[in-house]
């Protein structure tokens, strides 16, 4: 299942909005101004987005994970590197945090992280679209890439009798800074995983093809 070039510069504008979106609600959740780079856009398959994560160095990584079902099933995913967490979390709360505070707070801050910017990416592509679906509870994983983007750990089909192995990925790398790390070069690379089931790729395709249609 692939995407026109049209189709995949539709997506790229409404996770620009999304962006967008997220910048600002963590910048008031923290009081500070939070850049998200523009993210690069790829849809690939499962293993394919495997071999894109930079993993190799930290072992373990940290995400939050967040499912929706309904007319429109799949699972959203954003990821850090393990050994790079801690580092996010002293940027939104700054550095005078002391580390052993710091590590207490990583799975409350990195849920709240996850909850906004997952649902601004989801909301910014699926606002025009006309199936239903709801989001369950955000949740905090520490695992190896293998394990994470394991198609058997997640519910990706709304049907039992589907193949969930022809699952595809949209899979976007953005980096995260403050207006001092700007000024010093320095960024956080994080990503966005949302793997689809082959089913739900062609719902997306679809309605991706309406919203076009009425533009």
């Amino acid at each position: 299942m692939e995407l026109s070039e049209m189709e995949q510069d539709a997506l790229k504008e409404f996770f620009n909005m999304g962006l967008g979106v997220a910048a600002d609600s963590l910048s008031k959740m923290v009081k500070k101004e939070i850049l998200l780079s523009l993210p690069q856009l790829a849809v690939v398959s499962h293993r394919e987005a495997v071999n894109l994560i930079d993993h190799k160095d930290d072992g373990k990584l940290v995400a939050v994970r967040q499912i929706f079902l309904g007319e429109l099933c799949g699972t959203s995913l954003l990821i850090f590197p393990g050994g790079k967490s801690l580092e996010l979390v002293r940027t939104l709360l700054g550095d005078d945090v002391p580390l052993e505070t710091l590590t207490e707070l990583e799975q409350d801050t990195l849920l709240d992280v996850g909850n906004v910017i997952l649902n601004a990416f989801l909301g910014s592509f699926t606002q025009m679209m006309t199936v239903e679906f709801e989001f369950e509870a955000a949740e905090f994983l520490k695992a190896d890439c293998e394990s994470l983007l394991d198609i058997s750990a997640h519910r990706l089909s709304c049907s039992q009798d589907s193949e969930t192995d022809t699952s595809q990925a949209f899979f976007l790398m953005m980096d995260f800074k403050t207006a001092e790390d700007e000024l010093k070069h320095n960024s956080l690379r994080g990503y966005v995983v949302l793997l689809f089931s082959k089913e739900a790729m062609v719902t997306l395709k679809r309605e991706i093809a309406r919203i076009i249609a009425g533009l």
